[in-house]
């Protein structure tokens, strides 16, 4: 067990709390594509995927983050659409897309049912954020760092954080091993018995949530 707990805490130590977008491939970030459950708004952007990334790549874009700096612009917009005769509607809903990979921290006081005395106490010493507890380099045995890492994974809040807590996925490493129907029976089960939200989810949710888990095991 002592060993587990070292060897965890080597783990964290080497890790950060957001994506490091300068390596993330656009190979993996298409595959995240094809998997999410896009906006209908969004949706755009499954069309032509293969080509047009292939085109990314033509101008020497191999990361998300030289995606995303190459498209930080209208003018940038516009000369990458020059250049790949790619649409800039297109372009335009892709950089908002990206900007969703950047996870914002969460309040520790928006997670439900903690302890409200200890939450207190670590807005007194200047702990108020997901971000800023998770990396005092806790451990995955403590709840709160557990609902920490969570919300690290892309469109999981507060709420979704505690529901996958309670349904026995207490990590980001937990999430990426999971699978889809299994993970979503068990999150459904607990939602049941709590009532923590009224959306209703499916497997292409629980699938999106294991495939981004799955790349920051892979990159953080």
């Amino acid at each position: 067990m002592l060993l587990e707990m070292i060897q965890t805490r080597r783990k964290v130590s080497a890790m950060g709390y957001k994506l490091p977008l300068d390596r993330i491939s656009l190979a993996d970030y298409q595959q995240l594509l094809l998997r999410q459950n896009l906006l209908p708004g969004r949706r755009i952007l499954l069309e032509q995927l293969d080509a047009r990334f292939t085109a990314f790549a033509g101008l020497g874009l191999n990361t998300v983050l030289q995606m995303k700096t190459a498209l930080s612009t209208p003018p940038k917009i516009a000369a990458v659409s020059a250049k790949t005769g790619i649409p800039e509607e297109y372009l335009t809903i892709l950089r908002r897309e990206l900007g969703s990979l950047t996870q914002k921290p969460v309040a520790l006081s928006d997670f439900p049912s903690c302890d409200t005395a200890l939450i207190r106490s670590l807005a007194d010493s200047g702990i108020r954020t997901s971000k800023e507890y998770w990396e005092q380099r806790r451990d995955y045995h403590e709840e709160l760092f557990s609902l920490c890492d969570l919300v690290r994974i892309n469109g999981v809040g507060a709420v979704a954080a505690r529901v996958f807590y309670e349904a026995g996925f207490s990590s980001v490493a937990a999430v990426a091993g999971a699978a889809a129907a299994e993970m979503l029976a068990s999150v459904n089960a607990v939602n049941a018995k709590k009532g923590y939200y009224k959306a209703k989810l499916g497997e292409k949710d629980m699938q999106f949530c294991i495939d981004y888990a799955r790349v920051q095991e892979k990159y953080c």
